[in-house]
């Protein structure tokens, strides 16, 4: 056989599997390659299926593999029916959320033949919420080993839990995951989102129409953003997709109607919402204690005493490996920073310029983040001119702003997301903001929180730098 037979022979096998897409609309290619991925013979699968596979991988001993791949089967089962939703194809609909179940059931199953913990996986909110919809109780949704708070997953689940007891929702518990997911500069425009189910399964709107508009409004938004996502999050191929969240807080509260995102009564993208029956179910709710002041900021706010925590610990700061690493600014370079701070508009501020001459930001450790504190003339290649100078000139970082951590990501230096610490020329103090809102230094910095997004000095904020490196080694 020749090279041109070997080539022709690979390209007809290859053509069982692939599609010519300029001739598929986009939900039916969507529902091809989801249906190929979960359903078809694939060579590289010895000729099986992915739902096959796994059987075979259990059979073969590969039990940690068979597990994480049942967990994507949830999700893959519920990806294609939330396409059919989509289409208003409830039948189809409703056999892939039975399916979605089938698979979660199968986990369930092999966790216990093999002693295995009940750890919740990536998927979870997928059969929770294709059992909240079709009513069904099913065996070991509430697991014994929850989500981090602060984490999208911890959000979703407890979200589609709610959904199926009838316990009231914690406030504090949510407000204490709200403050790490903003402690850990993620997204505030998701953290927004998050609040509109939880207000919509609380009652937190005034009417029922102002819920079913809010949330309209705000899934529509998505299709504004381009993040790296799932499908099934709505942010691409908006109007293919329901937001199943909320659908199953609409069945929870005890809504009925014709809305887009609702079950059963699924609308077209666009259509006009019907309301038939008012909610009356909405959850009740554990008020978050209040604070006691100071004592869960981590913040030192003293400038002075603030300082005397950064001398003691950088004298012993160590990595990882434990060795210790020396933060000290080398005398040739102290009086280089002054001018620099100057040229950045960083005046009138005798702390943090000591603070700067003191020690080499770059070396102030905090591994709790991807992140460096700016460094203003040292060797670093993240300098505190030319981080400042990126995010003004080319993102629309406000003038009054200085920047004072960075990256050596890619994708932070090309596309910067989420919060960024900046240093406020204004009051001297330092902020975590956000990029929608970093050319407004008021709105970015209205409703700042001590600790989380927001610290009364330069000084202070290394303090807490520090505090949270330590944290890592506890």
């Amino acid at each position: 056989m020749g090279l041109f037979d070997l080539f022709r022979r690979k390209k007809d096998k290859a053509s069982r599997y692939s599609v010519d897409r300029s001739k598929m609309s986009r939900i039916d290619y969507l529902l091809h390659v989801n249906h190929s991925q979960l359903e078809e013979p694939h060579e590289a699968y010895g000729g099986i299926n992915f739902l096959q596979v796994v059987e075979r991988q259990l059979a073969e001993g590969q039990i940690d593999l068979a597990t994480r791949n049942i967990g994507n089967q949830v999700k893959d089962c519920f990806q294609l029916a939330n396409l059919y939703w989509g289409q208003g194809n409830l039948a189809r609909t409703e056999a892939y959320l039975n399916k979605t179940l089938e698979r979660h059931q199968r986990l369930v199953e092999v966790c216990a033949e093999h002693d295995l913990p009940q750890r919740s996986y990536y998927g979870i909110e997928y059969a929770k919420c294709a059992a909240c919809l079709l009513g069904i109780e099913v065996e070991d949704l509430a697991r014994t080993e929850p989500f981090e708070p602060g984490y999208e997953p911890w959000f979703k689940d407890t979200l589609l839990s709610r959904c199926l007891d009838s316990r009231d929702f914690d406030m504090g518990a949510w407000q204490t995951s709200a403050n790490e997911w903003t402690r850990k500069r993620h997204p505030k425009y998701r953290l927004e989102e998050f609040s509109v189910y939880m207000k919509a399964l609380t009652g937190g709107y005034g009417s029922t129409d102002e819920m079913l508009s809010e949330h309209e409004k705000m899934f529509a938004g998505r299709a504004r953003r381009n993040p790296d996502s799932d499908l099934l999050d709505g942010y691409h191929d908006n109007e293919l997709i329901i937001d199943f969240i909320f659908a199953a807080i609409l069945k929870r509260v005890g809504w009925e109607g014709a809305y887009r995102h609702s079950w059963p009564g699924t609308e077209g993208a666009g259509s006009v919402t019907r309301t038939t029956k008012q909610p009356d179910h909405y959850l009740g709710s554990i008020v978050a204690s209040q604070p006691e002041l100071n004592s869960h900021t981590g913040v030192i706010e003293d400038t002075q005493a603030a300082r005397r925590f950064v001398d003691f610990h950088l004298a012993n700061q160590t990595d990882w490996d434990g060795a210790l690493l020396d933060a000290g600014r080398p005398a040739k370079e102290c009086s280089k920073v002054a001018g620099v701070l100057k040229d950045l508009g960083w005046t009138g501020d005798s702390a943090s310029l000591n603070l700067l001459r003191t020690y080499r930001m770059d070396r102030v450790l905090n591994e709790r983040t991807h992140l460096f504190l700016c460094e203003p003339v040292g060797g670093s290649s993240i300098k505190m001119g030319a981080w400042t100078k990126l995010l003004s000139e080319d993102f629309g970082l406000h003038p009054d702003f200085i920047a004072i951590a960075g990256s050596e990501e890619r994708t932070d230096y090309l596309d910067p997301q989420g919060a960024w610490y900046v240093y406020w020329k204004k009051d001297m103090n330092v902020y975590a903001i956000e990029r929608d809102e970093w050319d407004r230094p008021e709105v970015a910095t209205c409703d700042a929180r001590m600790g989380i997004d927001h610290w009364p000095s330069y000084t202070s904020f290394v303090a807490w730098w520090i505090s949270e490196h330590l944290k890592s080694h506890t």
